[in-house]
């Protein structure tokens, strides 16, 4: 064989490239506007009107007092580990090269507990209530994905 046309389609190095990280597709409207105000580079959780609790994952209506009303209001980005897994095989090819990978389970600040990735932190490394911190993965070249790292020391409340 003296060329790439020549080797089998999946040999191909055109067949070899990375996809992309899959982007969350929301269908919903309330989701949507939550990730909509992650491109900002900030945190939001929705907060109910009547009664003050905050939550997460968006939502109609408080759990807690039933009322519909509630604004967006935006996260310290501040919290804990509350549990993680650790994954040793790429569910995805685009996340074959971050093996092994933590998916973390954060309770943040205000309360609200959120699904998502612990980066820059090694395994051996993990502890319960571990403070953390958010940052952003830009996805391509314009979608911004929470996700989370250990505090900078001196972020840790005493």
């Amino acid at each position: 064989m003296s060329g790439d046309s020549e080797l089998p389609p999946k040999l191909r190095p055109d067949a070899q490239a990375v996809p992309a990280k899959p982007r969350p597709r929301p269908q919903d409207p309330v989701e949507q506007e939550f990730w909509r105000l992650c491109q900002d580079g900030r945190l939001h959780f929705q907060r109910c009107a009547s009664c003050g609790t905050w939550r997460h994952l968006p939502r109609y209506m408080c759990a807690r007092c039933g009322s519909p009303d509630f604004a967006w209001q935006p996260s310290s980005g501040k919290g804990t580990l509350f549990s993680w897994t650790v994954t040793h095989q790429a569910l995805h090819p685009a996340f074959a090269d971050e093996i092994p990978l933590v998916a973390a389970v954060v309770e943040l600040e205000e309360g609200v507990r959120m699904a998502s990735r612990l980066i820059e932190c090694s395994p051996d490394a993990l502890e319960l209530d571990m403070p953390v911190e958010l940052t952003f993965e830009t996805l391509g070249d314009d979608f911004r994905l929470p996700v989370f790292q250990p505090a900078a020391p001196g972020d840790i409340a005493p």
